[in-house]
């Protein structure tokens, strides 16, 4: 056993004698230290030198004292000769005596000596390390904010997550110019000996329009050539916070959601967009299973071309702007795909600071607007159909005529009961859609991160349909030195089902002498054979009156399903201020399915008699495949402060890989609830499908813009695409446009104006191009699935083009924006042209051929079009009360011309559907085909037409048929009228329709053209009240008929002017209360919203044929965590 000695301190003698050797041997150094440092500080300098160099001097104390001299070799050239005489001197003497008369200084540090020039000693004894804080206009701190010195070339310092920051500068001479997205940039002159600074940002209403965010690059708007609108993400959601496109129709003219009359708000179906107008021609022969609408703008989400249902399903919490580019000058960057226009989406990026958690609940209530719908009630409609005949017995049959008298009386009986069923209301319910989003953002100047999740559930108007969606994000930012390096992925799923209650004009449709019989009973009523068809003649079969809600009860289902997964990769390198290597990588999965169950009971089958033919199964899986990847090179210097160039270089290449499969089954057995193990077999002539599809394209893009002392600018843009949507003779096509723009207001002349704040004349031109289309220049062969000896034979499904040119449109826009009366006046104009030359088309082929179209080039197409934006504001304090009315308004005109009679197939088609658009030289898409008609004869109640040699006839000719309108208005935008006061907003929009013609399809359907079999379901309320009926009667509609047919006259046509409440919002945003920070909040606001509120129009028109329109009560609720 060992024992140890201890201290008293609990220490043993072994340790106790290691640390007193450490000790001991700690002193020994520092002595030996010290005595050096002695030594060397009070060396002996012998020197005597006459007019010698101060270099040699330099070098001949270097090597008597050992100290180290470190300077410019270019500051010597100015020293004087020195002459001196020194015994055993101090290094200190020595250098007094030889800096005495010289333009230089010295500092001794350490075992160094420094040189520097006087002046420049002065200037650093006037510098001083200035430390601040940046709050908000609340108070509280923001992290991020840059800082710097104006005038400087130092680097600017941004602010820790406590809104601090240190940056050297001169006290007696220095500006700091402190900035931050959203707040207006603050100078701030440093006073005397100032070395502590506070400073409090206000927030700017202009700070993300004064630049223009093009997806490739950001410009300042004060230099740009193009016209473009921009909107943060407050903005948007102060409309509504349903998604971005039905905010984004409201504020900006030329942004146009065309009306779906015949699926109304159905979430399912995605909306139609024009911007500034019609490119193409939108035929079914151009599309394919994956391409989308030719006249759709292109969207481009934080960099990269997105599709449009995904743009829908965005969290509009997560937008920070939308930037719309309208003319060549802003497009022509993207070549071949921006001839609709480019809408560019940039989502919020972190922020450095402390973690900030965020929560926001959207809530919103849909109810069907049913106010446009004028059906007759059940007495009515028995009156309707007295009058019509339909109770008489038309071959003279004494047995057949009591049945029908027989009839009426029952239904008769029913309506004096009080029967009156308002059919309308029973498929559909006050739909309700909840959003909630959470998010959490912070870091530090190196590494940022933000994270979100969301997730939707949408039931619709309709009973059963609904889509719901959920999405996350995680993006992260990571800064060292020159690089920058961001990751973003996105993932995001969705679930949607139609409503099994069928499609809304069923219901529309039966008759109110009917009882609601709930979903158990399949028939409303059997009607004994005395019916007869449309002939006349006995059907010799019993009537079934269908129950509308029976099918609505069975286990029919229509229901889809998507999954995305998108991951942004960006890498920057800033080498200089002035030069910038920028690198983009993406890639995107994407997945989705769609079934479609039809129940064998479903009225559909009633009359099949084979059961292997009730009930069908459809599905349907597409897959997504897509890469972008794209090098960018910008070059940005001011020059002397008034020349200053921006020059960019970018190469890209992209690949679509898409594909798809599917099947339909036919035959179930009635208890079947749509698993297709139970099928009897495929349709009749279908196998298993499957379609892939392989598109790669590549781009060159070279982007050039001057300004002359901010005043006279240039731009420049030139790109290069190939791709292959087109023809192998015409892989690759060049695109461009040029731009000036003057800054009037800069002139000297203009200075004095001090009401004039800004004033800008802009324009340019350029080519641009679509291709949005299938692949029609490819020849597209399917296999034949039939056993052949020989081996899979494969025969020629589409014919391809391989000279097929691409669709270019040469655009030339003009544009004044003008901000007048300290930012109280804001105006802005813009006139523009589209000529498209040549068009591509596809018409239907002989069947003879074995194809059913070919694609190729013919004719030309010219939009024509102005828009304005105009804001006056009565009451402008910023951050105090503001108070804004405002008027956006757009109108435009489509011809096309030399088509040369290359569509007359087409036309023919057209013409003989019944169809009110023509494809002809010198008209447009929008016009509206039919006979001239000149009323109903007031004697015979006949119709009396207008032939085209002037002459009035009662017998109708397709030969006869003229443009009798335009669905196009001649004036369409919204007025608008916002107000702000300490926190609390309000706002209302009303978009307004100036002199648009509309078909009115209810007056052609449901007030004439009621036939034998229509008659059976309702009918508008002025098919009983508005028609002719006797001789001498002053009307509008023939007499009630249920055997003659009226065709498509202008008759039908009416003029529309119309007015529709848009967006209604009250909103109120709580800071800096003291209740705040005991709930840990920073911020909290509520907004609540009514959309779509009301419609009235001067003609009467059935709104929502297949899925009713809704109005819709919302409230946005966000939580800011401290």
């Amino acid at each position: 056993m060992n024992f140890y000695r201890t201290s008293k301190h609990g220490i043993s003698s072994h340790v106790y004698a290691r640390i007193l050797l450490k000790l001991k041997l700690t002193f020994i150094i520092l002595t030996t230290v010290i005595l050096q440092v002695s030594a060397t500080g009070y060396a002996q300098i012998t020197l005597k030198e006459k007019e010698a160099p101060l270099e040699q001097i330099i070098q001949k104390i270097r090597k008597q004292s050992g100290y180290d001299f470190f300077y410019n070799a270019g500051i010597l050239a100015r020293a004087m000769p020195v002459t001196l005489d020194v015994q055993n001197a101090s290094v200190e003497e020595v250098l007094e005596l030889c800096f005495r008369d010289q333009p230089l200084s010295y500092r001794i540090e350490q075992k160094t000596i420094v040189l520097q020039s006087a002046e420049f000693r002065m200037l650093v004894n006037r510098m001083l390390m200035i430390t601040g804080k940046v709050l908000d206009e609340t108070g509280k701190p923001i992290p991020g904010a840059s800082v710097r010195v104006k005038g400087a070339n130092t680097k600017a310092v941004a602010t820790n997550s406590e809104g601090q920051f240190r940056i050297v500068a001169d006290p007696e001479k220095d500006v700091l110019l402190i900035s931050y997205i959203g707040y207006k940039t603050q100078e701030i002159r440093l006073k005397g000996n100032q070395s502590q600074i506070l400073v409090r940002m206000e927030v700017s209403e202009t700070a993300m329009k004064d630049v223009v965010i093009t997806g490739m690059m950001t410009r300042k708007k004060t230099s740009f050539t193009g016209a473009t609108a921009s909107f943060s993400g407050d903005e948007l959601k102060m409309l509504g916070n349903q998604n971005i496109i039905q905010s984004l129709k409201t504020l900006d003219p030329s942004f146009i959601q065309i009306e779906n009359n015949a699926l109304g708000s159905n979430p399912n179906v995605l909306p139609t967009i024009e911007l500034r107008g019609q490119t193409s021609i939108s035929t079914e022969g151009l599309r394919d299973q994956f391409s989308s609408d030719p006249n759709q703008p292109l969207f481009i989400l934080d960099g990269f071309e997105s599709s449009l249902r995904t743009i829908i399903d965005l969290d509009m919490n997560t937008v920070a702007s939308i930037t719309i580019l309208k003319d060549a000058s802003s497009t022509a960057i993207y070549g071949s795909r921006a001839s609709n226009g480019v809408i560019v989406i940039e989502t919020k990026k972190p922020e450095p600071g402390k973690i900030r958690f965020s929560y926001t609940s959207d809530l919103r209530v849909e109810m069907p607007d049913l106010s446009s719908y004028n059906m007759m009630n059940a007495a009515e409609k028995l009156r309707f159909e007295k009058l019509a005949g339909r109770y008489k017995e038309r071959n003279s049959s004494v047995d057949q005529q009591i049945r029908l008298d027989s009839l009426y009386s029952a239904r008769l009986q029913e309506v004096e009961k009080g029967v009156n069923t308002y059919w309308l209301n029973k498929p559909i319910q006050t739909g309700f859609s909840q959003r909630h989003s959470v998010n959490a953002s912070g870091g530090d100047q190196a590494l940022r991160y933000d994270i979100g999740a969301n997730i939707r559930k949408n039931n619709a108007t309709m009973i059963g349909s609904k889509r719901d969606d959920w999405g996350a994000n995680v993006n992260l930012s990571y800064r060292s030195g020159i690089f920058n390096i961001s990751n973003r992925v996105y993932v995001n799923g969705s679930e949607g089902a139609d409503s099994p209650y069928g499609k809304f004009s069923e219901w529309v449709g039966t008759n109110p002498y009917y009882r609601y019989m709930g979903s158990s009973q399949r028939y409303l009523e059997v009607v004994p054979s005395a019916s007869y068809n449309a002939e006349g003649v006995d059907s010799h079969k019993n009537e079934r009156i269908v129950n509308p809600a029976y099918n609505a009860g069975l286990n029919s289902f229509n229901k889809s399903s998507s999954f995305n997964v998108q991951n942004n990769f960006q890498l920057t390198a800033d080498f200089t201020k002035s030069l910038r290597l920028q690198l983009n990588a993406q890639i995107v999965k994407n997945t989705s399915d769609s079934t479609v169950f039809v129940s064998p009971l479903n009225s559909e089958y009633e009359n099949e008699t084979d059961p292997t033919l009730r009930g069908s199964y459809k599905y349907q899986k597409k897959g997504e495949l897509n890469y972008t990847i794209n090098a960018s090179l910008t070059y940005a210097k001011v020059f002397r402060q008034l020349h200053s160039l921006t020059a960019y270089l970018r190469t890209e290449v992209a690949q679509n890989n898409k594909n798809l499969n599917g099947y339909d089954a036919l035959g179930f057995p009635n208890a079947s609830n749509g698993n297709p193990a139970f099928a009897y077999g495929y349709d009749l002539g279908s196998n298993p499908n499957a379609a892939n599809s392989l598109s790669r394209r590549n781009s060159i893009v070279a982007s050039v813009n001057y300004s002359y002392d901010q005043r006279y600018n240039v731009d420049l843009n030139l790109n290069v695409d190939g791709s292959t949507a087109f023809g192998s003779e015409n892989r690759y096509a060049p695109y461009y446009s040029g731009g000036l723009s003057w800054n009037i207001n800069r002139e000297r002349f203009m200075k004095h104006l001090t009401w004039l704040n800004g004033l800008r004349l802009r324009g340019n031109i350029g080519l641009t191009g679509n291709q949005n289309f299938g692949n029609v220049s490819q020849s597209v062969y399917k296999y034949y699935s039939s056993i052949n000896s020989s081996g899979q034979g494969v025969s020629l499904a589409a014919l391809g083009a391989p000279g097929l040119k691409w669709q270019k449109t040469l655009q030339t826009s003009l544009g004044l924006d003008a901000v007048l009366f300290n930012s109280k006046l804001n105006l802005q104009f813009n006139a523009y042209r589209k000529y498209t030359d040549p068009l591509v088309v596809a018409v239907t082929l002989p069947s003879s051929t074995g194809l059913y179209n070919f694609p190729f080039n013919a004719g030309v197409s010219t939009v024509k079009g102005i828009e304005s934006t105009i804001s006056f504001s009565p009451i402008r304090k910023p951050g105090h009360m503001v108070w804004t009315l405002g008027a956006t308004g757009a109108m435009a005109t489509q011809k096309y011309s030399e088509f040369n009679n290359k569509l007359t197939s087409l036309n023919t088609e057209l013409s003989e559907s019944n169809a009110l658009v023509r494809y002809r030289d010198g008209y447009s898409v929008n016009d509206i085909w039919a006979v001239p008609s000149l009323g109903i004869d007031p004697g015979t109640g006949r119709e009396v037409f207008l032939k085209k040699d002037g002459q009035q006839t009662f017998v109708y000719s397709t030969d006869d048929q003229v443009v009798v309108g335009n669905s196009r208005p001649k004036a369409e935008g919204v007025f608008s009228s916002t107000f702000y006061y300490k926190g609390f907003t309000a706002g209302i929009f009303i978009r307004y329709i100036f002199g648009r013609d509309q078909f009115n399809e209810a007056l052609y359907a449901k007030v004439e053209n009621i036939s034998y079999e229509s008659i059976r379901t309702n009918q508008d309320k002025r098919a009983l009240y508005d028609r002719w009926q006797q001789p001498g009667d002053v009307s509008q509609f023939k007499g009630i008929s249920i055997s003659a047919t009226t065709p498509k006259s202008s008759r039908f046509v009416q003029k529309e002017n119309s007015f529709s409440g848009e967006s209604l919002n009250l909103g109120y945003e709580i800071k800096g209360r003291r209740w705040l920070d005991h709930a840990y909040l920073s911020a909290l606001n509520i907004t609540a919203y009514s959309n779509d509120l009301f419609y009235t129009s001067t003609i009467r028109r059935e709104r929502g044929i297949n899925y009713p329109f809704a109005r819709s009560v919302s409230m946005s609720i966000r939580a800011t965590f401290k």
